[in-house]
């Protein structure tokens, strides 16, 4: 069985060696960036919602038995301030509902259904404790909260602290001016700056605390990868819009951006395919 907590798996991104099918460039490319003990992580932004729909249970569950590393998904507050799992502002897109999602309370949620492929289902939209209640001791969660407020995160923390999950949850902060204030009211919880810029990728480097950074890949120096290393900080990058869309294209995306730069954890909305695709590279077990 998996240990699935923070702590390990950031253990297990040293495991692997690597094994190469590219031409003769790429392979020099690889070995350059890559160790023979390094594995890659992934990461299923908003569930499995290839066959499902998207921040639903049943996306979630299939993440889980598929065997992906990290679950990503988004929360939002209803009016009476419960924590519910959907990316948009309004229920427009993923439900059979109209209006911003704070508008209504929970009860009022319950009565919409999640769509998939613009076609109604029976799934409802998730409560934060119900999705902890389905990964606890299975997968680990990143949580993109829409609402970059202290108080709020505080409320998200406690819950956290509730189910015992402070090594098996991250939060993604965006609000770096922040971090050190969540820091000091949970030490344990474990957050994941979002930075674009070198400055703010200096920045968030100068807390010892912090385990993991999402970053571009264009500011994402070598000279940086190099504090990265130094402080054990994991790198998370994105293969969405752009490599998700070559991957879909022509099956070079995961390729070109393992090559591109160095990463430890890749976020991506087709993780079955990237999982199979690190195994065959000997990136994953």
């Amino acid at each position: 069985m998996r240990d699935l907590t923070l702590h390990h798996l950031l253990g297990f991104l040293m495991l692997m060696t690597i094994y190469s099918c590219f031409n003769s460039n790429e392979k020099d490319t690889i070995a350059e960036l890559y160790s023979t003990s390094d594995t890659i992580l992934v990461v299923a932004h908003r569930g499995s919602h290839s066959f499902h729909p998207e921040n639903s249970l049943s996306a979630f569950e299939a993440s889980i038995e598929n065997g992906i590393d990290i679950i990503e998904t988004d929360l939002r507050l209803t009016r009476d301030s419960v924590f519910v799992l959907i990316h948009d502002e309004t229920l427009n897109r993923t439900t059979n509902g109209k209006g911003a999602v704070n508008e209504y309370s929970l009860g009022e949620i319950e009565n919409f259904n999640l769509l998939f492929q613009r076609k109604l289902t029976t799934e409802k939209i998730p409560t934060l404790e119900q999705v902890l209640k389905l990964s606890k001791d299975r997968i680990i969660l990143n949580l993109d909260l829409k609402i970059q407020d202290f108080n709020v995160i505080k409320k998200l923390a406690d819950m956290i602290e509730k189910y015992h999950m402070e090594d098996s949850v991250i939060i993604s902060i965006r609000n770096i001016q922040l971090i050190p204030k969540i820091h000091k009211y949970n030490p344990a919880i474990k957050l994941m700056p979002v930075v674009s810029t070198k400055k703010k990728i200096r920045k968030v480097m100068k807390y010892n605390y912090i385990d993991i950074i999402q970053v571009r890949p264009k500011p994402y120096t070598s000279s940086l990868r190099k504090g990265f290393q130094e402080q054990g900080i994991k790198i998370w990058v994105n293969a969405l819009n752009k490599y998700d869309r070559l991957q879909e294209k022509d099956k070079t995306g995961f390729r070109q951006l393992i090559k591109r730069k160095k990463v430890d954890i890749i976020q991506t909305d087709h993780p079955e395919e990237l999982l199979e695709f690190l195994k065959i590279e000997n990136l994953h077990s």
